[in-house]
């Protein structure tokens, strides 16, 4: 395991740079970053192989997924308070 030598202070920009490097080429066509969670969009018919790409990407250069964190083909979801959709995203009151 690899630790950031200098502690908790700069980790989030740290793994912003790191996750936006190695999923740069997905991250407006079929993929949106939010802090530390990654949102996959598609048809049924295509996700998994997009779900394929993105996995490989984040083996390649080292980012691991919590599996416990996961959530996998769902048609909505709530992250940081709102709610995303294929319509867009709304606040969670």
């Amino acid at each position: 395991m690899v630790v950031m030598p200098f502690g908790v202070k700069n980790g989030q920009p740290t793994y912003q740079k790191v996750v936006t490097k190695a999923l740069h080429e997905y991250i407006y066509a079929f993929m949106k970053i939010f802090l530390d969670d990654l949102a996959i969009f598609s048809d049924l018919s295509t996700y998994l192989e997009k779900f394929k790409k993105c996995f490989f990407k984040c083996t390649k250069y080292g980012i691991s997924l919590n599996l416990y964190k996961c959530a996998f083909m769902v048609c909505f979801r709530t992250i940081l308070g709102f709610i995303i959709s294929k319509e867009g995203k709304i606040l969670d009151l």
